[in-house]
């Protein structure tokens, strides 16, 4: 009778002592780590990326509206129509230049002006033309 209680009691601690197999392991916490790692690259590329797009909208913004200001002045005088001319737009913004052609187009009395208006971005030139064909103011005006 002994043996059979000594059975009954080593069975008995077997079962108690059974290892439990809830949670998770190392690996894979470990490969939930590395999917949750390269979601947060993907996301945080994509906010690099509109960033960048932003910023190169503004300047494009800028150059255009800098631009339509320069044909302003031709259109109403402060700037000769028959000339060539160019610079920078002074201290609001220093680093865009702007270059403008003319030449006499047909029929007589049209200048066709040419400005274009750079600037850096990145390390790369950018540009942005604005074609016009102007009347020629009469002297008297």
């Amino acid at each position: 009778m002994e043996e059979d209680g000594a059975a009954g009691a080593f069975q008995s601690r077997s079962k108690l002592q059974a290892p439990s197999r809830s949670g998770f392991t190392l690996i894979e916490v470990l490969v939930a780590l590395v999917i949750v790692t390269t979601a947060l690259m993907v996301v945080a590329q994509g906010f690099l990326t509109g960033g960048r797009a932003s910023v190169r909208a503004q300047k494009a913004t800028v150059a255009v509206l800098l631009a339509e200001s320069k044909m302003a002045e031709l259109e109403t005088g402060e700037l000769a129509l028959g000339s060539d001319a160019g610079g920078n737009f002074g201290p609001p913004h220093p680093d865009i230049s702007w270059e403008m052609t003319t030449q006499a187009a047909s029929p007589p009395g049209l200048t066709h002006v040419t400005l274009t208006v750079a600037w850096e971005e990145r390390g790369e030139r950018r540009t942005y033309v604005l074609d016009r064909l102007m009347r020629e103011r009469p002297a008297d005006e």
